[in-house]
């Protein structure tokens, strides 16, 4: 029931977010290193969206856990808290872009720092593992999920598509568990960004920007993190995984060929991966349903060795 009362507040806020951002006119920054279509096709889409999925889900979740004793865990609180805050790291970040009509907003550096913040918390929280490398394995957890989430979100659809089959896996896992609280957070939160693919499939109409994918990146890992189930992670997650991936292995490239041989050789034509293909000549369209039907497959194989 509550998977569709959040698509069903998702698709009104939609509605109503969409016109308030364009007459607002908080469109999208778009790279000036990214592929050159993207100015011309997006640079006039509002940013932001991530709130028509985000405040339903973090209300009606938020209600929960204030009413429902059942739903005061541990485990619940800090999901919520650790989406929560990366929401409104997201949103500043977007903000600070909007402002500064740039696609700069808060630095790397303190985006870390934020992880780290939320890691060190959440480490303190589980103090049967006073152990400095869990703390690392939590940062590496969190700020891992949190970046390459965002890494994704940059075709219509993708992010929001790939983030619905993580969810999946691990609502499929959980179910053997019997934590009905994580279980409410999966289903609400995917029933909300349903919602909202409904508005970023393509042509989109809104992207989430930072205020969602920072987000959805540290449900996940957090997702992961209290039910300890981090290693599914690899096929959970398999998209965001390489799209990361190919960005260190792009910088790496790059920075050792100048040192080493003093030219700019580059193992991609883009970073991340989905504007490789772009610029290779595959339509947007064809890389997100590519990517889409490959997360299927990882995720089925991870939820096959979920249950074996």
């Amino acid at each position: 029931m509550v998977f569709f009362i959040s698509l069903i507040l998702s698709l009104v806020l939609g509605h109503l977010l969409v016109k308030l951002l364009y007459s607002l006119n908080v469109k999208q920054v778009i790279r000036d290193d990214g592929p050159k279509e993207h100015i011309k096709t997006k640079s006039y889409t509002p940013t932001m969206g991530g709130l028509i999925f985000l405040i339903p889900a973090l209300i009606l979740i938020g209600v929960q856990l204030i009413v429902n004793k059942d739903f005061q865990t541990t485990n619940l609180f800090i999901v919520f808290i650790t989406t929560l805050t990366f929401a409104i790291l997201g949103f500043i970040d977007d903000y600070l872009k909007i402002v500064k009509k740039q696609n700069k907003g808060i630095s790397g550096w303190s985006k870390l720092l934020i992880q780290l913040i939320v890691s060190i918390g959440i480490f303190y929280i589980y103090k049967e593992n006073n152990n400095i490398i869990y703390l690392l394995w939590i940062f590496f957890i969190i700020s891992g999920s949190s970046n390459s989430y965002n890494l994704t979100d940059g075709l219509d659809g993708l992010l929001s598509s790939i983030t619905l089959l993580s969810f999946l896996g691990f609502f499929i896992l959980l179910l053997q568990t019997h934590n009905n609280e994580l279980l409410y957070f999966i289903i609400t939160l995917a029933g909300s960004l349903l919602g909202f693919l409904y508005f970023n499939k393509h042509p989109a109409k809104i992207f989430m920007g930072d205020t969602g994918s920072l987000a959805l990146g540290g449900a996940i890992g957090s997702l992961a993190i209290t039910t300890k189930t981090e290693l599914f992670l690899i096929l959970f997650a398999t998209i965001p995984i390489i799209e990361a991936l190919s960005v260190i292995l792009q910088v790496l490239s790059c920075k050792l060929s100048k040192r080493f041989y003093g030219i700019d050789k580059r193992l991609f034509k883009m970073a991340p991966l989905h504007h490789h293909f772009e610029l290779c000549g595959w339509k947007e369209t064809e890389i997100v349903k590519r990517f889409f039907l490959f997360q299927i497959l990882c995720v089925v194989i991870g939820v096959i060795i979920g249950l074996i």
